[in-house]
């Protein structure tokens, strides 16, 4: 997906009308809606991770989350940085497979009833903890795993309405929130509305360290969906805030990109498999 990944080697064919064919590199694979994803694409993106949690690279993502939380967050860089953050969470999983992308959860699809959520389920990542074990969460494809930021603790959930998750953004609220062209509300809204999903789940998610529930990385990639199909609608919108005093020639915290250099995620090297809302 990335443009500085290796997108597979070209297939040399020797003694074909005496000359070597080159396959052409395959296109980056998109960004896909979590139900959309064939079982052959969720099992790759599940061993990838695995492989990055065994190799330390998943824990070491989560203290960069961590340590950078209070300079990213309530200000101009939350998209930004969500956005590089992802990036380098992507190019590393394609170390692993260089086939596999973070899929994103269209989230205001569950806003009455997120915890009959799909994405919940056993199927995918499982759902509440279990307050007989310290709020573990004992299903789904990450059951067991261990978190270390900041200190070593089961991966924890726990629902905000004890059973239930309280509702959040609509689609239509979220429809209506890309109207807006002003970069600041919009950038404070979402980060709102993400803010309370990962309230409302609880547990890791609701720390400064959420990525060591691997659910964050799909409600952030949604985000960063979001984002994009914003700069779609307004595509001469600046990017400026007076919280932090964010523009476009802004460098981001760690990275040191502009963020000019994250606006188009096509330059960036990877695509998603539609706008939002979907047109199919």
């Amino acid at each position: 997906m990335l443009a500085s990944a290796v997108w597979g080697t070209a297939a040399i064919a020797f003694g074909v009308r005496g000359t070597a064919a080159h396959a052409d590199p395959a296109p980056p694979p998109a960004r896909r809606r979590v139900g959309d994803m064939t079982k052959e694409q969720w099992e790759a993106f599940v061993r990838a991770v695995r492989a990055l949690k065994a190799r330390g690279t998943y824990d070491a993502l989560v203290k960069t989350y961590a340590d950078d939380f209070a300079a990213t967050h309530a200000n101009g860089f939350f998209l930004p940085w969500q956005r590089r953050y992802l990036l380098n969470f992507e190019r590393e999983l394609q170390r692993i497979d260089p086939a596999v992308s973070v899929p994103y959860w269209d989230w205001p699809l569950d806003g009455r009833t997120p915890e009959r959520s799909t994405v919940l389920s056993k199927a995918y990542f499982g759902g509440n903890g279990s307050a007989k074990h310290d709020q573990a969460v004992l299903d789904g494809a990450f059951a067991g795993w261990t978190a270390q930021v900041p200190r070593i603790h089961p991966l924890r959930r726990s629902y905000a309405a004890g059973g239930k998750i309280p509702p959040w953004a609509s689609r239509d609220l979220i429809a209506n929130m890309l109207k807006n062209p002003d970069f600041q509300v919009f950038n404070m809204q979402l980060e709102i509305h993400i803010g309370a999903v990962q309230m409302g789940i609880g547990g890791d998610l609701a720390q400064p360290a959420a990525p060591n529930d691997p659910l964050y990385w799909v409600v952030a990639c949604f985000g960063d969906l979001l984002w994009h199909s914003w700069r779609s609608r307004h595509p001469e919108a600046p990017v400026r805030s007076a919280y932090g005093n964010v523009t476009e020639e802004s460098r981001l915290p760690r990275y040191g990109d502009t963020v000019a250099g994250v606006l188009d995620v096509e330059k960036l090297g990877y695509r998603y498999d539609d706008v939002w809302p979907r047109s199919r």
